[in-house]
């Protein structure tokens, strides 16, 4: 946890709103899930949930996946090894297949997820005369993957290209899973296809493992975490299973800061208008902020009222807290919304009324603060191009 006087330091140095993300708390969670599952399981970050953070990731996680050009740009420019690199995504087009191939080759690792997927893959190992590893991507009911019958004909068809060499199943179903009956169920599932379905020797699961957001909520991270490595343990089928993550393993090192701006009183309600809102934060679940985050004040606090916290945008909806607790806010005081680290940062409406985006920051108790993206003008991008202009 950063401390107070951090947070302020790191306010009056980089201003609001501001991400920050704490980099002693990726290394205490990757520690304790790398330990809780030493003998059990490999690790994988699934990126999209924090692409900031994937250079810190790769050292602590065995394989990350990929699941956009975007995102495989970024992996390049940080330098990460391609042997790391799961290449993922419902949708992969044949350019884009193609160009990895020609950069890395069989180096990475691809998941496939249709027939016209396979066939690329396998098409271009064959020209090629060169190896390429795939995971075949099981449907878990929806547009992801493939159903048994068509991983059948894959792996089926799979024996007429001796280069394309299929190492395993993948399978992800879905994220906050609110009970650990659904995963064993699923693992329950999994081990039977991967014992009868082909030589199978790895499995990619997404275990969907939940992170509680909100004010009277029970954090059940460690029981999940010890009945998930219990269910991998009592799988009859025993190849490499691979663990892909993303919000449980860095959800808890971020924060969002945002500012007090102006205070009003309507109706009776006490109203604070921040510099932020709902194009900056995201949790999973909240509903016109119905629900109560994790948030830390920063100011000096008096006698308790209860504010309904909104955001800077022209919009009904942009209300972050409802009702919250808190003393006699004025502006200038900061709002630090905890557990930010996952999608927060992502899943925005950026654009929406051309804001800027807030700056990004790491910090450290070794290193202390480190800015990794400036905040940045976005009007630009909601506009014709000048560039494009006839005159």
């Amino acid at each position: 946890m950063i401390e107070m006087e951090d947070l302020k330091r790191g306010v009056k140095k980089y201003a609001t709103p501001l991400y920050v993300y704490d980099l002693d708390a990726v290394e205490e969670t990757l520690t304790a899930f790398r330990l809780k599952f030493w003998d059990t399981a490999d690790l994988c970050f699934a990126m999209k949930a924090n692409p900031f953070l994937t250079g810190k990731m790769e050292k602590y996680v065995d394989r990350i996946e990929v699941c956009s050009m975007g995102e495989y740009r970024i992996c390049r420019v940080l330098g990460i090894a391609p042997e790391k690199l799961l290449i993922s995504g419902v949708l992969k087009q044949k350019e884009d297949i193609l160009e990895i191939l020609e950069e890395c080759g069989g180096t990475c690792a691809y998941t496939v997820e249709s027939l016209n997927q396979f066939y690329c893959l396998a098409n271009w190992c064959e020209e090629r005369c060169e190896v390429v590893h795939v995971y075949m991507r099981l449907t878990s009911g929806n547009q992801f993957g493939m159903d048994e019958e068509t991983l059948a004909q894959v792996i089926k068809e799979s024996e007429k290209f001796p280069f394309l060499k299929i190492r395993g199943i993948h399978y992800f179903s879905g994220t906050q899973k609110r009970s650990t009956e659904k995963i064993k169920k699923e693992l329950l599932y999994l081990d039977k296809i991967c014992r009868t379905i082909g030589d199978i020797k790895e499995l990619e699961y997404g275990p969907g493992i939940p992170v509680t957001y909100f004010q009277n909520q029970t954090d059940m991270t460690e029981m999940y975490l010890s009945e998930l490595s219990d269910a991998i343990t009592n799988m009859s089928w025993k190849g490499k299973v691979t663990l892909e993550m993303g919000r449980a393993l860095t959800a808890s090192c971020g924060y969002y800061l945002t500012s007090v701006k102006d205070i009003k009183q309507n109706n009776g309600r006490n109203y604070c208008i921040v510099d932020g809102g709902i194009h900056q934060i995201q949790y999973d679940g909240q509903i016109r902020g119905m629900y109560t985050p994790e948030v830390q004040i920063i100011g000096e606090q008096e006698e308790t009222k209860e504010w309904t916290v909104c955001g800077s945008l022209c919009t009904t909806n942009d209300i972050l807290i409802q009702n919250m607790e808190a003393g006699d806010l004025k502006t200038g005081d900061v709002l630090a919304f905890k557990k930010a680290g996952a999608y927060a940062a992502m899943e925005g409406m950026a654009l929406f009324l051309s804001h800027e985006l807030p700056a990004v920051t790491f910090f450290s108790k070794a290193d202390g603060w480190e800015l990794i993206r400036e905040k940045q003008e976005t009007y630009q991008w909601n506009m014709e191009d000048e560039r494009l202009w006839k005159f």
